[in-house]
């Protein structure tokens, strides 16, 4: 066998061997049930040509709370008005900040921005004097030759 060979061979037997140990030992996370993933597009060929007919059906069998992995993204879909009204209302401080961005995490400094921050203090302190100096009404002004 050439040596070329036997380099590609090592190299994809060990790319296999690190996902699989990553596949085994990533955290079980407490998901809602949900339809069962295909490997890479996930629960993508579940949609449908129309989405929220598809989400309904898949509604009607695991609940009106449900797990899909669109892609390698997971989700959790609010298939009824009251569950959206858990997540809006009653627990939105949990699901507030955006997910995390692994570029966003080199090109904000560290998530240190307003665009990339995660929900807490430190943002509502970069919202609050965002608003009272870049858009109020005097700062408005003086950039409107900007703007047309």
């Amino acid at each position: 066998m050439s040596p070329l060979v036997t380099a590609f061979a090592t190299i994809a037997a060990a790319i296999l061997v690190y996902r699989l140990i990553k596949f085994i030992t990533r955290p079980s996370l407490p998901l809602p049930p949900g339809p069962k993933p295909w490997p890479i597009v996930g629960n993508l060929p579940h949609m449908g040509p129309v989405p929220h007919h598809s989400l309904a059906a898949l509604a009607r069998i695991h609940g009106p709370l449900m797990h899909l992995r669109l892609g390698f993204v997971d989700v959790v879909v609010a298939a009824s008005a009251s569950v959206a009204e858990q997540f809006l209302k009653v627990h939105d401080a949990n699901f507030s900040s955006r997910p995390p961005n692994a570029g966003a995490k080199y090109i904000a400094y560290n998530y240190q921005d307003l665009v990339f921050a995660p929900y807490g203090p430190r943002w509502r302190l970069l919202r609050k004097i965002t608003a009272v100096h870049l858009f109020s009404g005097k700062a408005l002004d003086e950039f409107r030759h900007l703007r047309q």
